[in-house]
Formats: C-alpha cells, sequence, structure tokens
C-alpha cells in the first residue's frame, strides 16, 4: 500500500530499480529529507547511501557550507556536483545497472579507510525484530561498511512495509541512533524508542 499507487506484493528478494522508486511517495520522502537536513551541520562529513529518499536529502544540502559527503550513488554525486561548498567522494566497485549506484570490494576498501561524522541510511524493510534489510547482498555489504565507518547512523524509511523483512540484513536497531520514517504505530514507535532508537516522524 502507498500514496498515490500500489506496489505488487512479492517475495524477500524482490526490488523495484531506480526508475520504479523515484516518483513512488515522493511528497513522503521530501518530508524526511526535510526533517534529516536540520541533523547535518556545516563542517560535517557524511555518507548518503544510494535511494531516491537519500536523493532528496542531497538536493537540500546546499543549506550548508564545507560539508565533505561520500557516496556510492551516481545521481547524488552529480546533484552535489553543483554545490560549490559541498565536497563529493565518490566511492568506487562494480556499476549496480539499473540501480545508478556502486557496489563490490573496491568501495568497502574506501570506506574502511574513513571515519566520518553521519550516514544517512536507506531501507528496503525495517522490522523491529531483525532490523534494516534490503534484497541484494552486495548492497548489504556496502550499507554495513558504510555504518561502521561513521559515528552515527540515521536511517531514513519512506516506504515501510510493517513486519516484512528482505533477504539481506544489514543493520541492528542497535546500530541505529535515528529513524526518519513517514508515520509509525504509536505503540510500535515506542517499542523503537525502547531500544535506544530516537524515532522523528514527517506526519508529525
Amino acid at each position: 500500500r502507498t500514496h498515490g499507487g500500489a506496489i505488487i506484493e512479492t517475495g524477500a528478494g524482490f526490488e523495484p530499480d531506480t526508475k520504479q522508486k523515484r516518483d513512488l511517495n515522493l511528497a513522503a520522502k521530501q518530508q524526511i529529507a526535510q526533517l534529516a537536513i536540520d541533523l547535518i551541520n556545516d563542517g560535517d562529513t557524511v555518507i548518503f547511501d544510494t535511494g531516491t529518499t537519500t536523493l532528496e536529502l542531497a538536493k537540500l544540502l546546499n543549506q550548508r557550507h564545507r560539508v565533505t559527503a561520500v557516496t556510492n550513488d551516481f545521481e547524488i554525486a552529480r546533484v552535489l556536483e553543483e554545490m560549490n561548498s559541498i565536497s563529493v567522494v565518490m566511492l568506487g566497485g562494480e556499476l549496480r545497472k539499473n540501480f545508478h549506484c556502486t557496489v563490490g570490494a573496491a568501495g568497502i576498501d574506501m570506506l574502511a579507510q574513513l571515519s566520518v561524522d553521519k550516514a544517512f541510511m536507506g531501507t528496503n524493510s525495517l522490522s523491529i525484530l531483525k532490523g534494516a534489510s534490503t534484497p541484494n547482498l552486495q548492497q548489504a555489504e556496502i550499507k554495513k561498511a558504510m555504518i561502521a565507518s561513521a559515528q552515527k547512523i540515521i536511517l531514513l524509511c519512506s516506504n515501510r512495509k510493517p513486519s516484512k523483512d528482505s533477504f539481506a540484513h544489514f543493520a541492528s536497531l542497535d546500530q541505529i541512533d535515528t529513524l526518519i520514517i513517514e508515520k509509525i504505530d504509536v505503540n510500535e514507535k515506542f517499542e523503537f524508542e525502547e531500544r535506544g532508537v530516537e524515532v522523528l516522524t514527517a506526519s508529525g
């Protein structure tokens, strides 16, 4: 179920490509980005995980100065290239076709040499029991490396399927500092907060 459309329910290994996801739930992604930009300070070093929600956040980064952004997403890098006060570090690796990003050992090795203030991560699925997950194993591995490189982890979640896990898990709840989500049941919000996750909702 989505706002303004529908997604066919499929298995844990299914993943719509970037073109399919770009306009899906766009208003919620933009609202999440507005909350997320408040967590970035002038002078920060940040990681932008690949994804259409993190892309909306990248579009707002010209509100900050002297930020260094690390990403494996070509569309995010292209947006940030136009911002004079933002330095961009592009992760290498194998191009994941139709997803506009790199995966693989080269990017993971590069991340191992970096320490950043914050990582803004996307996710396909999120559950209290198993944390954040994605359908693709290579994508999960580079997400893990991003998380290991950052002091603070902010998870952006715009189109969550409650209690539905994807194939490859990349973060447990104790690794996530802040969850920014479109909306969430009050009892579930309490459960996340009980596990130490700050929860911010786009719906207020």
